[in-house]
């Protein structure tokens, strides 16, 4: 991973939303096992996962190189929000759980100040963050949209 990041990607896993630390603790093991399973990846494919619990659950972390989109993989930091968000936006606990996590990595240098904030489907041919969830996250700080955020 090349740091300090210069993009984070806002991913939404699809499925239903975590809502207690046990439920989101489970998902995330369960995540971890399709992408080293099912996709043959060495590990979980997220930086970080977002709970409507209000927790974030470290998947790779900062230092490592996730697998979560093609060509950001080793610029961007994937951070996944557990459940579907195409109709139905995260509750304000997640969004707050994911902007803290975003100024922890500004503030620890694990993010460019000059950061590029993205939608799953901005840089992939995806629905994934999800409607609702790509609404909220087109207000946020440092947000460009599908054309502005070429690697």
């Amino acid at each position: 991973m090349d740091l300090p990041a210069k993009y984070v990607v806002i991913i939404h896993t699809a499925g239903a939303p975590c809502n207690t630390s046990a439920d989101c603790r489970l998902r995330v093991r369960d995540t971890q096992g399709y992408h080293m399973d099912r996709m043959d990846f060495c590990d979980i494919g997220y930086h970080f996962l977002v709970g409507e619990d209000g927790g974030v659950y470290e998947g790779v972390g900062w230092r490592f190189q996730g697998s979560h989109t093609f060509g950001y993989n080793d610029i961007g930091l994937g951070v996944a929000f557990m459940g579907d968000f195409s109709e139905k936006p995260p509750n304000a606990a997640a969004l707050g759980a994911a902007q803290a996590l975003i100024q922890c990595g500004l503030d620890e240098g694990y993010l460019a100040p000059s950061y590029l904030l993205v939608g799953h489907s901005d840089v992939s041919n995806i629905l994934s963050p999800g409607k609702a969830l790509y609404n909220i996250i087109s207000t946020w700080p440092h947000f460009k949209q599908r054309g502005a955020a070429q690697p």
